[in-house]
């Protein structure tokens, strides 16, 4: 999303929510993630400004998609070009090299909007199709338009994106994408009201459906496909315009029926209090606010990651717990508690009081699970905590469905002095609140690759430049 728009809208647009990437199930049975972690790859351009990625894989191939803003040209001239624009770069070879980035869609719908943000991408893993959804804003008027692109090419090029939303959705906001032979479905929101668009022509249509419209201001988080090819969702909602209370963040699951836009959602399934204030004042009232990310293994056991307070009470320090459901997952009674995912205090988190924000997961093979999230528990390494730096992206894995990790949280991120906005400790600032985690598919056996922001602040820019890192256990 644009500055612009970071500053005015209610959290992507009031900031945006954790991606959670969307995977569709997998049922290659996944290696345990290597000891070593593997060396970050910086992604976009070397002058940024690039913001907020998201990602899929095939089997021979790894799309990164980033929103690009016009960042400093002193490096690289195409830095300062595209401004507000999603960009799509390809790996051939498993992640170790990848495309120069390449705009999806200049004028979606034939229309030139201003700006673009909040990509989200799916595999149809039955005709090779790649879809890529964002938002479209910026006009006169002041509509958010949700469109989809197709290539049926790898990713070398797209048809002319079309508009998934409608008429009852001038606002959208935060889309995720699935797809499936051919039936698309495109889950996004505006204020209380939820929508699932579904195309059953290979993303040539779209029909709108109002699927719900509980509490006040909704978010569509993540999805995954199950065996029988219906669409389950993953949304976190708040319960008042700005998220504010010990029950602000509302976490729930929907089923959409194969094929059509039959949806039912789940009871509430967990609550969250008011995350805590970003420490800069554009972030947007729910930047370190409330989100969830959903994961099914091959044997059909769903997952769900939800950020929470260590403490029930507003702006308490973020933690990362997991749920699980191994059937009928619209009854909250199938549903229990897993534990803990991040492990923030291990070392450096005097007093709990660092951040373990964003959570995404990724499912393999029956218990077969794999975590990521940012913390900041090396905050406190220059004497302060004030959540300007000292930012980690952090990996686990576990064989027993959460019930267990094989190790304590390992850093994926990694200092390159290259970059301004790292330093030994750490990147300065999450730059985005979602992350890209998948199964690449594209290794010779199936293993974890995440990709995520770094920024010097929020805010970005030319003189600021915010990049997209990637890396892969391939």
């Amino acid at each position: 999303m644009t500055t612009a728009t970071r500053a005015a809208t209610a959290r992507a647009l009031t900031t945006l929510a954790a991606l959670t990437m969307l995977c569709a199930l997998t049922t290659v049975a996944a290696p345990a993630a290597s000891a070593a972690a593997p060396a970050p790859l910086r992604l976009g351009y070397c002058g940024g400004d690039d913001w907020e990625p998201a990602m899929a894989s095939d089997s021979g191939h790894v799309y990164v998609l980033i929103t690009h803003f016009s960042g400093s040209a002193g490096c690289d001239p195409a830095s300062g070009q595209n401004n507000s624009r999603i960009m799509i770069q390809v790996s051939a070879d498993g992640g170790k090299t990848f495309s120069a980035p390449a705009v999806v869609a200049s004028a979606p719908g034939g229309i030139t909007y201003p700006d673009q943000a909040d990509p989200a991408i799916a595999m149809d893993k039955a005709t090779g199709a790649v879809y890529v959804s964002f938002l479209a804003y910026g006009l006169s008027g002041g509509h958010f338009d949700i469109y989809v692109a197709k290539s049926t090419n790898f990713g070398q090029s797209f048809g002319q994106a079309v508009q998934a939303n409608s008429k009852g959705c001038k606002s959208c906001d935060h889309e995720k994408i699935l797809a499936n032979n051919n039936i698309v479905y495109d889950a996004y929101t505006q204020g209380q009201s939820h929508f699932i668009a579904v195309s059953t022509d290979g993303g040539a249509t779209f029909a709108q459906n109002l699927v719900d419209s509980t509490f006040v201001v909704g978010f569509a988080e993540g999805g995954v496909l199950d065996a029988q090819g219906n669409a389950w969702f993953a949304w976190g909602d708040c319960s008042t315009s700005k998220c504010t209370g010990s029950a602000a963040g509302h976490y729930r699951v929907s089923e959409t029926l194969a094929g059509g836009g039959a949806t039912t959602f789940s009871p509430v399934l967990a609550t969250s209090p008011q995350g805590p204030d970003c420490p800069y004042s554009k972030c947007g009232f729910a930047y370190f606010g409330p989100q969830d990310a959903i994961a099914m293994d091959s044997a059909g056991t769903m997952y769900l990651a939800w950020q929470t307070g260590q403490a029930n009470a507003p702006k308490s320090p973020p933690i990362v717990n997991l749920s699980r459901c191994a059937g009928n997952c619209l009854s909250a009674a199938n549903w229990s508690l897993a534990g803990r995912v991040d492990d923030k205090t291990a070392a450096n988190c005097p007093n709990s009081a660092c951040y373990a924000l964003f959570p995404n997961i990724v499912a393999a093979g029956p218990g077969q699970l794999y975590a990521t999230w940012i913390d900041d528990r090396n905050d406190s390494l220059d004497g302060t905590v004030d959540h300007v730096d000292g930012y980690n992206l952090w990996f686990r894995s576990s064989t027993t469905g959460g019930s267990t990790w094989t190790g304590p949280g390992e850093q994926i991120s990694q200092f390159d002095p290259a970059q301004s906005q790292e330093t030994p400790t750490g990147f300065l600032f999450p730059y985005g609140d979602y992350t890209g985690l998948i199964m690449n598919t594209a290794c010779a056996t199936p293993a974890p690759a995440m990709t995520w922001g770094e920024g010097h602040n929020w805010t970005g820019g030319a003189t600021a430049p915010g990049h997209i890192e990637f890396a892969s256990f391939c």
